[in-house]
């Protein structure tokens, strides 16, 4: 059997690249045996899809943790994004969405950088166009109920991750990474 090891060292990790890939390489060196070391979290892309006209995107976290409704989706995408990324917790419902064209193109317009929604999401073609990152679990045609305001700027945990106001998140193909802090990259 022929030895397949590279005698040429591969380069340093260079996460200024700003992948999630690469950023795992500088800040989380290690395998999956050391899984949640370091103050960075990590989620698989295949508890997401990608929706949005970015697929590469990151900011600080701001959350909302509603389920079926999206009242403070809104009232949060009204605001001015500077960069963040709104992290919504819709408790993984697959009965209605929670974000449509209308608020992603706020989104876009206000200077979010993306939206991650632990729910669904409609008017997908149309969202895909616009300057913003979205990921989801889904989509589904039926807009939202407007009965129940849910909570804002608290914690909130899916895809084995939590995120937490502050906090920051890294996104694209590969998948999610929060941090305690902002990364260098």
């Amino acid at each position: 059997m022929t030895n397949t090891t590279p005698t040429t060292p591969l380069p340093p990790p260079d996460a200024s690249r700003s992948g999630t890939a690469d950023i795992c390489d500088v800040y989380h060196p290690e395998n999956v045996d050391e899984m949640g070391v370091r103050g960075v979290s990590i989620a698989a892309s295949n508890y997401f899809k990608d929706f949005g006209g970015r697929r590469r995107f990151a900011g600080e976290v701001t959350t909302v943790l509603c389920y079926e409704n999206n009242p403070l989706v809104r009232a949060a995408l009204e605001e001015p994004g500077r960069g963040r990324v709104l992290v919504v917790d819709g408790g993984a419902s697959a009965r209605c969405a929670l974000l449509g064209d209308n608020l992603a193109e706020m989104a876009a317009a206000n200077g979010w950088s993306g939206i991650i929604v632990n729910g669904c999401v409609r008017d997908s073609e149309d969202i895909a166009k616009m300057a913003v990152g979205v990921k989801a679990i889904g989509t589904h045609p039926l807009k939202s109920s407007k009965r129940d305001k849910g909570l804002r700027d608290v914690e909130v945990s899916f895809a084995g991750v939590s995120f937490k106001p502050g906090s920051y998140v890294y996104a694209d193909g590969d998948g999610v990474v929060v941090a305690s802090h902002k990364l260098e990259v």
